[in-house]
């Protein structure tokens, strides 16, 4: 595989609570993993369109199993982002540590704001598509995690941060306490659908196993609002 280009996480990213990094990997392998990802996904992937959520995924063994560069990758961008963030985990659960998502707008893809469970997410992105960028509010809430969660400002008060996907591009944020989705913008052009993946980590051990979530097809056919990313 291409080799991943290191990266440090600064003190925007905990000011902030995101930060950009590009051309870590070059655009021929982008390419290529774009294209083999997106061949896989026609055969086997979960279809999810349900509560906002309109897209193709896959995620965990499954997704790894035909790809196995894809778990190295994994444990690239956590070796970077561990050198700044003291204890991060790696995560058992891996439908929930490493996800890919595909995204076709002339197909109504999107995913509404949402929270993650993990504590910390990177995205990598492996197309070149501004008509879905993802659209940040950074640290809207403090963490549920470490008690009762008390929102910052309403979402209406702030412009989200937009981040276009590149190839090569990997943007990392606060999963849990920023507000993030993927927002349609229908006065941009592109030819190329939107394929990334999602990396998920947490800074002590934890089971998603009773969490419902829009990855495994029993939560996508459920449908369950109270348990996925409540404020």
């Amino acid at each position: 595989m291409d080799a991943l280009k290191g990266f440090q996480l600064s003190e925007r990213f905990f000011d902030r609570g995101y930060e950009v990094f590009d051309d870590l990997l070059s655009p021929a392998y982008c390419a290529s993993l774009a294209q083999q990802l997106g061949a896989a996904m026609e055969q086997d992937c979960i279809l999810v369109d349900n509560d906002g959520v309109n897209i193709k995924t896959r995620n965990g063994e499954e997704l790894i199993a035909g790809l196995l560069e894809i778990e190295q990758l994994y444990r690239e961008v956590h070796l970077h982002m561990a050198a700044g963030i003291a204890h991060l985990l790696m995560l058992d659960d891996l439908p929930v540590a490493i996800s890919a998502n595909y995204l076709c707008r002339d197909q109504g893809h999107s995913f509404r704001y949402h929270f993650d469970r993990n504590e910390y997410t990177a995205v990598l992105y492996l197309t070149d598509s501004p008509d879905l960028p993802l659209c940040i509010h950074p640290k809207i809430r403090t963490d549920p995690a470490l008690g009762e969660s008390v929102w910052q400002y309403a979402k209406d008060a702030r412009d989200p941060v937009q981040v276009d996907p590149r190839p090569g591009r990997l943007v990392c944020f606060h999963a849990r306490t920023s507000l993030h989705g993927v927002i349609s913008r229908p006065d941009v052009a592109s030819t190329t659908d939107r394929i990334s993946l999602q990396f998920a980590f947490d800074t002590r051990h934890r089971s998603f196993e009773d969490q419902a979530y829009y990855g495994r097809a029993a939560a996508a056919l459920a449908g369950s609002k109270a348990q996925q990313d409540r404020p």
